[in-house]
C-alpha cells in the first residue's frame, strides 16, 4: 500500500560494525570468525556457516537461550592473519574459514570470508572481508537432455576477462529426475581449463545424480588460478544406460 504520509526509516551511518544475536550455548571470542547457524544466530564459525564477520568483541552466552546476548562483528575491511603457505603470488586470492580461527585457501566445505588483499609476509595475509559475498560471481551453463548413452565433448562454457579465482561448482538438476546411472552406468560431469581439470564428478550407485530442482557440488577446485583469455570447458560422459537430463553447471569464481 502506498504512503500517505511521512515515516522515519533508521539509518545505520556505521557500515563496520553490526550486532547480531548470538546462539545459544555460544561463546564468541574477541578476534574470532563468526558464522551463522541454520536458525540465523551468530556463533563461532564452523566450517561451511554462512559468513557473519569478524568477532569486535567477546559475547559469552554459554548459559542463554538463543538471541539472550549479541555480539558485534566487523562486516568490512582489512585484518592481518595467518595462513599458511600464502605467498605474494596469492593476493586476489579468495579465503575461507575451516574453523573460527583458521583460514585456508581450500573451498571444498569450508566457508568463503573474503580475498588476500596484500601478503605482508611468508604464512601472514591482509585478509579483505567479504561478508556478503559480493566479490563472488557465478558462471551459468545449461547442459540439454543428452539421450541414454550419449556424450558431450568439451563444449566452451566461460572465458575470463581478467585474472580470477575458481571456488566452487556444481550440477544442478533440472526438474528431471535422472535415470539409468549405477555403477556400471557412470555418469562423469567434468569442468576444465586449458586442458587442466578444475572439478570433476563420477555419479553412480554411491554418489547418485541430484534430484529433480536440486544441486550437488562437483567437489575439490583443482588449478583455481584463471588467466585472462582463460576458457573453461564442460564435459559429460555417460554409461549406456546413463540419462541423467537437462542440468545446469554452475562455477563460482572470484
Amino acid at each position: 500500500m502506498a504512503l500517505t504520509a511521512n515515516r522515519n526509516v533508521d539509518h545505520y551511518l556505521d557500515q563496520e560494525l553490526r550486532s547480531l544475536a548470538v546462539a545459544a550455548s555460544a561463546h564468541v571470542y574477541k578476534g574470532s570468525f563468526v558464522g551463522l547457524n541454520a536458525s540465523g544466530y551468530a556463533r563461532p564459525l564452523t566450517a561451511g556457516d554462512a559468513f557473519a564477520g569478524l568477532a569486535y568483541e567477546e559475547s559469552d552466552n554459554s548459559a542463554g537461550s538463543n538471541g539472550a546476548k549479541s555480539v558485534r562483528v566487523y562486516t568490512l575491511g582489512d585484518f592481518a592473519h595467518a595462513l599458511s603457505g600464502a605467498t605474494a603470488a596469492h593476493v586476489g586470492r579468495p579465503v575461507f574459514a575451516s574453523a573460527d580461527d583458521t583460514l585456508t585457501f581450500t573451498s571444498d566445505g569450508n566457508t568463503y570470508v573474503g580475498v588476500v588483499s596484500d601478503v605482508p609476509a611468508s604464512g601472514e595475509i591482509i585478509l579483505r572481508l567479504d561478508v556478503g559475498r559480493r566479490q563472488v560471481k557465478t558462471i551459468v551453463h545449461a547442459v540439454e537432455d543428452l539421450s541414454a548413452g550419449s556424450d558431450l565433448a568439451a563444449r566452451a562454457m566461460h572465458a575470463f576477462g581478467k585474472e580470477a579465482w575458481i571456488v566452487g561448482a556444481r550440477v544442478v538438476n533440472q526438474a528431471t529426475a535422472a535415470a539409468g546411472i549405477d555403477d556400471s552406468n557412470t555418469c562423469v560431469v567434468a569442468v576444465q581449463k586449458g586442458g587442466q581439470t578444475v572439478a570433476s564428478k563420477t555419479f553412480n550407485t554411491g554418489a547418485p545424480f541430484p534430484d529433480a530442482n536440486t544441486a550437488s557440488s562437483l567437489g575439490t577446485i583443482s588449478n583455481a588460478d584463471a588467466d585472462g583469455g582463460d576458457v573453461l570447458t564442460v564435459s559429460v560422459t555417460n554409461g549406456t544406460t546413463a540419462n541423467p537430463g537437462p542440468f545446469l553447471v554452475e562455477v563460482d569464481y572470484v
